[in-house]
């Protein structure tokens, strides 16, 4: 298994996605030993099908066992690349069917994606501590904007700094996290406009720390935020339900390649989710304007 672990870890895959593999395979190599298959390598098709009906009857739910099914496909990519002779996958494309898991639940329309960042920038901040308040504000609809038409995470928005934005090209650099690629991404026109507002007016009267762009605790400051932004749209669940929406927006424009740059996904699996949600509910759409006999 440390051979198996050191794969997945140059795949750069997370530490805690590292160890949900090695956990799934090890439930699939305990079956192989129980059901006295000599050799993991020789495993077939109808093999994998019968570890499926094993985990069925022991009442394992139909997502569950995709995922060990999608562990189990990692773990014959690495043998593959260990034993020459080894030139077959038989859980490459064995998944099974049912319900799939809703990535995004009532996701938002692109127009009301685009009507939340202008009604939060109209809102007139009112408060004892007036010019506090209005310089905070100044700063979330730069924020709002990162959200509704670049998708970025929390995590992101606490690594950007000043240089990261070139306001001249209209482009915006994020750098890497944890949690996502970096990119290039194009900034819209009004979001110039308050970036440069913000940069040279705004920012330095909000403590900033060095060169960072949003001095402060950004995972709080988007918390807060997102309450507001609930009392402008009650369907706003947090700022991920925001990104999630920006995601299957793209998916109707883009290839799933391009959304996986767009969005920072490390992993094409990521992606991929979205897609399927995003493919059901074009069906679920066809369906109710052309129904099947």
């Amino acid at each position: 298994m440390q051979s198996l672990k050191e794969y997945l870890q140059q795949k750069n895959y997370r530490p805690l996605t590292v160890e949900a593999h090695l956990k799934n395979v090890s439930y699939f190599t305990e079956w192989i030993k129980q059901s006295g298959l000599q050799e993991i390598e020789n495993t077939t098709y109808n093999d994998l099908l019968s570890y499926v009906q094993y985990e069925q009857k022991r009442n394992v739910d139909v997502a569950t066992i995709n995922l060990r099914l999608g562990s189990i496909s990692k773990y014959f990519d690495f043998l593959k690349q260990q034993d020459e002779s080894i030139i077959y996958n038989p859980a490459r494309n064995l998944r099974i069917k049912g319900k799939a898991k809703t990535v995004v639940e009532q996701p938002l329309k692109y127009e009301e994606l685009e009507g939340l960042y202008n009604a939060y920038k109209a809102l007139q901040k009112q408060s004892l501590h007036q010019i506090k308040t209005d310089l905070a504000h100044k700063r979330n609809i730069v924020i709002v904007g990162l959200l509704v038409w670049q998708g970025l995470h929390s995590g992101e928005l606490q690594k950007l700094e000043v240089d990261h934005i070139n306001l001249q090209e209209g482009i915006i650099y994020v750098p890497s996290t944890a949690r996502s690629n970096s990119r290039e991404l194009r900034l819209t026109t009004q979001q110039i406009l308050s970036l440069h507002h913000y940069i040279h007016e705004v920012r330095e009267k909000l403590c900033p720390k060095e060169n960072e762009l949003f001095p402060g605790d950004l995972h709080n400051i988007v918390n807060l935020l997102t309450e507001e932004l609930k009392a402008i749209n009650p369907k706003i669940k947090n700022a991920l339900h925001i990104r999630g929406s920006v995601i299957l927006h793209w998916l109707r424009q883009h290839s799933k390649r391009q959304v996986q740059y767009l969005c920072g996904h490390k992993h094409i699996d990521s992606t991929e989710r979205y897609k399927v949600q995003e493919m059901e509910t074009l069906i679920n759409q066809l369906s109710k304007h052309h129904p099947f006999s």
